[in-house]
């Protein structure tokens, strides 16, 4: 294994960035993390956090965002200067978790609060943000890059030079970051030069203003606001959203007062709703900005790569982009783990592209949608909500409002998937048909029943460790048991951003198969790499019939045991009580193979680890 100990270098604080040394922290690569705003950032902003977003944070073991993080208020909807409500529905309609699927709804944390708690971690693991620093520019050759960044120094701001040498880059700068126009990666796309929106922070008095509910006024119109209660700015704190054809919004966000009458009467309650007096903090971070869809054609060169906005932006319709921003940055942080301790080759890294792009194609593509259902498309004299004619009763102008703003499925991302990855191995999909073309999409909604390489591992509680005979109870020593109960554990407390998880569902211990695949994860591969789980049919394997074995078969089986009681994980999986499959589950969480046994093993191990990897 190697012995660098050259940092690799992270370009940007936000989520994106944050989640990227994190992870690479966690795998113990040293990490620095640079940020070029003096202070630490306020304002809510993308405030949407979604189911498949906590599951990474679970993995990176930061369950606080999700414990903090609040429910999506239900809608409502008021024509200008009235607090009539027109109609009343959830955004997001509340899903019971499944024990498949344990966060199944979207919820909301702004992001100074996500950023606090996901630093605190950090300084945990000895990492601290580099503030007041920007990155200037960079050069690369096969083994390092050479980074100059300026900082800040002193009360004069004057700015000190640096070089750093890394091992890898990761930018996460934003849309106008360095990386990405320093790596010549073209940006594809369109913006919408008709189209404005001023989003912010604000503290109001509000008369009969419900903080139960998120407020839509006037979004069948010309000029909309939408105002958000927010308990992280106060008792009084709104986020809110301005959206116009007919007044003009550019510039907004520099002139508070001007804001502060567009506000104000877009709104149209007159007294009732104000903005605080002078003398309290008012508005907060206003942001004026022109939708832009775009996309990099790749999300890197050479040791260099992008991440978050700095490979992909978008309309905030949907609250796929800080999502997104997380899931780019942890596919991409265990592959560089991987290649930066000499355990598998830098072609590892060509993966990241490969998984990242399709998925991030047509998400553009769906939030690009939302958009336009929301607001209207470029050069539309009217919203999608205003287009019936002036006949049209209100209710049906109410329904095209309520289809307009109707999310979950596909934008909870857990049906984001691999399956196209050149990495991924499945020996159980069907065969196509001849003659018929097989069109899979990368942004899917979840199907009950269905597992394929390339998508989200499903979680499965309840997992009852065996005792074996000699040997302890097989329970489950790393992971924080957050549902655990009689040493009971599952899934999701098994798979790490550290490891690699082979699970072998089998009938028996006694199945050739098991002995064949850990004695091949024996001889191939260290065994702090990959985590070894067998998983037996609760319904052949009750409580007081546990498996017995003999003295020599036990020193044979070095993997945890585990009964599936509930079956949860046979159903998850969709694996037979008398069959045998072998999953493999990667540090992202991803179904990396499923196979029958040693030859789809190690096909797959060989395309992340190379043929001589993973034992130096």
């Amino acid at each position: 294994m190697s012995t660098c100990t050259t940092p690799v270098l992270v370009v940007g604080a936000g989520p994106t960035g944050l989640a990227a040394a994190l992870a690479l922290a966690r795998n113990n690569v040293p990490v620095r993390i640079i940020e070029k705003e003096p202070k630490n950032r306020r304002g809510q902003r993308g405030t949407g956090i979604q189911p498949r977003t906590f599951e990474v944070f679970h993995f990176l073991h930061v369950p606080e965002i999700h414990e903090r993080a609040t429910f999506i208020p239900l809608l409502q909807q008021h024509n200008r200067g009235s607090l009539e409500p027109l109609k009343t529905f959830p955004m997001t309609p509340y899903t019971e978790p499944t024990p498949a699927i344990p966060y199944y709804n979207t919820k909301a944390m702004g992001q100074p609060a996500l950023e606090t708690i996901m630093r605190a971690h950090l300084a945990e693991l000895g990492c601290t943000i580099e503030l007041g620093t920007r990155l200037v520019s960079f050069t690369q050759d096969e083994k390092f890059v050479r980074a100059k960044v300026a900082k800040l120094r002193g009360d004069n701001e004057e700015e000190v030079e640096e070089d750093i040498e890394a091992a890898y880059l990761i930018g996460a700068d934003g849309a106008k970051g360095m990386t990405r126009k320093q790596l010549g990666l073209t940006f594809l796309g369109t913006t919408r030069e008709d189209n404005f929106m001023v989003l912010g922070d604000i503290r109001l008095d509000a008369k009969g203003l419900d903080r139960d509910y998120w407020h839509f006024f006037n979004p069948i119109s010309q000029d909309t606001i939408t105002l958000r209660p927010t308990d992280e700015l106060g008792k009084d704190g709104w986020q809110f959203v301005m959206a116009s054809r007919t007044v003009d919004l550019k510039g907004l966000s520099r002139d508070e007062e001007t804001l502060v009458n567009c506000i104000t009467d877009f709104v149209g309650l007159g007294d009732n709703v104000k903005v605080k007096e002078p003398g309290l903090v008012r508005v907060l971070t206003p942001v004026w900005a022109r939708p832009n869809m775009r996309m990099v054609n790749k999300f890197g060169v050479g040791r260099v790569f992008v991440a978050g906005d700095a490979a992909h932006i978008h309309s905030p319709t949907g609250g796929q982009g800080l999502n997104s921003g997380v899931q780019d940055a942890f596919n991409i942080a265990w592959k560089i783990a991987l290649v930066y301790k000499g355990l598998s080759p830098a072609s590892l890294l060509d993966t990241y592209t490969a998984e990242r792009l399709p998925v991030i194609t047509e998400m553009l593509g769906l939030t690009t949608e939302l958009y336009d259902r929301a607001y209207g498309r470029s050069g539309d004299e009217h919203t999608p909500g205003s287009t019936a004619d002036e006949n049209s009763d209100s209710e049906q102008v109410e329904s095209k409002f309520e289809r307009a703003m109707r999310r979950g499925g596909k934008l909870h991302m857990l049906g984001v998937n691999y399956r196209t990855s050149p990495i991924v191995v499945d020996e159980f999909v069907p065969a196509p048909t001849l003659g018929v073309a097989v069109v899979n999409s990368a942004y899917e909604d979840t199907q009950e029943g269905v597992l394929r390489a390339g998508d989200r591992a499903p979680d499965a509680p309840g997992l009852a460790p065996v005792v074996l005979p000699n040997r302890a109870s097989a329970t489950i020593p790393s992971g924080p048991q957050t549902n655990a109960v009689a040493g009971n554990t599952r899934m999701f407390d098994i798979f790490g951003s550290t490891h690699h998880t082979v699970i072998i569902f089998a009938p028996t211990l006694a199945v050739p198969v098991v002995r064949s695949v850990l004695t091949t994860l024996d001889q191939s591969l260290r065994k702090e790499l990959v985590r070894r789980v067998v998983v037996l049919p609760g319904s052949t394997c009750a409580p007081d019939s546990r498996p017995e074995m003999s003295l020599e078969e036990d020193q044979t089986i070095d993997a945890e045991v585990l009964i599936d009681d509930a079956g949860h994980a046979y159903r998850g999986y969709v694996v037979e009580s008398q069959e045998v499959k072998v999953v493999v589950v990667r540090p992202d969480g991803v179904v990396g193979a499923i196979v029958h046994g040693v030859t789809g093993l190690e096909q797959y191990f060989e395309g992340v680890f190379g043929k001589a990897g993973g034992t130096c």
